[in-house]
């Protein structure tokens, strides 16, 4: 018997005391069961139907000891539960991280070098969003750097805001960057300033300071941040339009019939002896187009040729 159970109920004490003086009492006597149970009294041995008392300070130590034990079971499995305590010391390090968060850069002069060593890493994308006016010497500094991007295959994609259309410095990048491969596009609400390197990382302005001439930034490195940055900047990348290229315009114009249908046929693939036949023209003849076009354009070589008109063809 454990708990209440000890408590003996109504009437046990009386059903004990005739036992005591060798009385006979009924089976259905109050306690009697409970006095059993505990060991108190017990059937007599040689009177049948009778009960003998018995000694009820061995049947306390008895009841004790059974206590004890139990307890000193509940304290040993209190003692295993504290002991997970550990585990919980441990919590912060066993959850998962999906990186490091984010680094605060102080001075405009460290936001840019950060970027620099970044974007030297690049291997896959480099995704840009250009809200405000952006100086000349600022440009002229990032050009080389992100030419070089695409000569080795890293994909550029740009955001301007429609208004910088009209600075100067920006249409003179833009030319260049379309020449090589990068894709361009223009959006007239407000979007936010950001870089993003490979869906790794990414840097941003200092938005907490409040403060608009406020040139610090962070350095954001964790995963899921940056997985949700990204897909912000697709939704504006979708809503954005294409970058028109006032020069590339004007130029497109200039080149005759001909030089338009071999650069057609140049972005679907085909190789220089191929439109020549399709054309029913020289391969020399197709040589020196192509060589005419790039003058023309100020293109270096016959791949950023074709890119540059697949940039020009309305998207299906």
């Amino acid at each position: 018997m454990h708990g209440s159970e000890l408590d003996l109920p109504s009437g046990a004490d009386e059903t004990y005391e005739l036992i005591i003086e060798e009385r006979l009492v009924p089976d259905d006597a109050p306690g009697l069961q409970e006095l059993q149970a505990l060991g108190l009294v017990a059937p007599n041995p040689v009177r049948p139907g009778r009960y003998v008392a018995l000694d009820a300070q061995l049947a306390i130590r008895r009841l004790m000891a059974a206590e004890q034990t139990a307890l000193h079971r509940t304290a040993q499995r209190m003692a295993s539960i504290a002991a997970l305590d550990r585990l919980a010391a441990r919590h912060s390090e066993a959850r998962f991280w999906s990186g490091p968060s984010a680094e605060y850069l102080p001075t405009p002069e460290l936001v840019s070098a950060r970027i620099a060593e970044a974007t030297n890493r690049a291997t896959t994308e480099v995704l840009t969003a250009q809200p405000g006016f952006r100086k000349r010497a600022i440009i002229d500094s990032v050009m080389e750097r992100d030419i070089e991007l695409l000569l080795r295959g890293v994909q550029m994609r740009i955001l301007y805001h429609a208004s910088t259309r009209v600075n100067p410095a920006v249409k003179d990048y833009t030319h260049e960057m379309l020449a090589h491969g990068a894709e361009i596009r223009v959006l007239h609400g407000p979007f936010s300033q950001i870089i993003i390197i490979d869906s790794r990382e990414a840097f941003i302005r200092n938005v907490a300071s409040g403060d608009e001439t406020d040139m610090s930034g962070w350095h954001v490195r964790d995963l899921a941040a940056v997985t949700y940055m990204r897909d912000s900047y697709l939704h504006d990348w979708v809503r954005a339009e294409a970058w028109e290229d006032e020069e590339v315009k004007k130029s497109t114009g200039r080149l005759a019939k001909r030089q338009q249908e071999v650069l057609r046929l140049l972005a679907a693939g085909f190789e220089q002896g191929q439109i020549a036949t399709r054309l029913s023209v020289s391969e020399r003849t197709v040589a020196k187009d192509i060589a005419a076009m790039r003058a023309e354009l100020g293109l270096s070589t016959t791949f950023q040729l074709a890119v540059w008109y697949g940039k020009q063809q309305p998207e299906g």
